[in-house]
């Protein structure tokens, strides 16, 4: 198929890289010429322009997109979709974006591969980021099935899992494993980076390794990002934190209570837990 891909970041540079090697014929637009001079020669797609017009044969496009671009998208790219291409877009919240976009376009449907890393931009991307990954499809009752059909057939073509979800389930789950993560890493960096102790600090650091490495790194990622995720999907990221706050301070009760019984059960019950939610 001609697929058309707006934006070629870690997400739509790697769909660029994969999608060429199952056959199909990429057309990538970037936002500058500096970004189309490096997404040529990183070969992430077969034709790249910054025109929108480069879109107009598409039979499907991808919107790899900021959220603040997808929620405020310029008239050049609505004017360059056709109205019989199937429109899907890859952002991390779907409720304001799908109720935006269906308005805008009558095959639009939500979608958000759950993969990623920290890393951005032209340089990030590679052919490998979905293999194996879960992909998530947030049709509505506004949804055409044929483009849902189409789509989950490509989706699936690349190695990937899909799963179903309405457009509120989709941010209400996201905001616990995926979002959450984003402002704990934050803080805990915040926590242990304590400038009035400088050499606490220096020995903090030197002594900083996988353990530390793993549960912060999602907050050394796009800072952007995460602004745009509290931005619109605040109320259940707040949900979210308060119900963490609330497991954080019974933690705290026990080891304040020397309840070395009742803490050792709670840490076994998370480390039970965990097994259902990593492979």
């Amino acid at each position: 198929m001609k697929i058309g891909i707006v934006g070629l970041g870690l997400i739509g540079g790697s769909l660029g890289l994969k999608l060429q090697s199952l056959g199909h014929t990429i057309y990538g637009v970037v936002n500058n010429k500096f970004n189309e001079k490096k997404a040529k020669e990183k070969n992430l797609a077969n034709f790249v322009s910054c025109e929108f017009s480069l879109l107009k044969e598409c039979e499907i496009i991808i919107l790899a997109l900021p959220i603040k671009d997808l929620l405020n998208p310029s008239q050049q790219l609505l004017a360059s979709i056709p109205k019989d291409t199937i429109v899907t877009d890859v952002g991390s919240v779907k409720e304001p974006i799908i109720n935006h976009w269906e308005k805008l376009h009558p095959l639009f449907i939500g979608s958000h591969p759950m993969a990623g890393t920290e890393k951005k931009g032209v340089d990030s991307g590679f052919e490998d980021l979905f293999n194996n990954a879960k992909w998530i499809i947030t049709p509505t009752q506004k949804s055409d099935l044929n483009a849902v059909r189409i789509l989950s057939e490509l989706i699936q073509s690349m190695d990937c899992e899909i799963c179903h979800a309405s457009p509120e389930e989709h941010d209400e789950a996201v905001s616990l494993i995926s979002h959450l993560p984003i402002f704990l890493a934050a803080a805990l960096i915040k926590t242990v980076h304590q400038k009035k102790n400088e050499s606490l600090l220096d020995l903090t650091q030197k002594l900083a390794a996988t353990g530390f490495a793993d549960t912060s790194r999602v907050g050394s990622g796009n800072v952007q990002l995460g602004l745009d995720l509290a931005i619109n999907n605040q109320d259940n990221i707040l949900n979210a934190i308060s119900n963490y706050k609330n497991q954080l301070n019974k933690l705290e009760s026990l080891i304040k209570e020397k309840n070395w019984d009742l803490l050792y059960n709670s840490l076994s019950e998370a480390k039970a837990s965990r097994e259902n939610f990593i492979d």
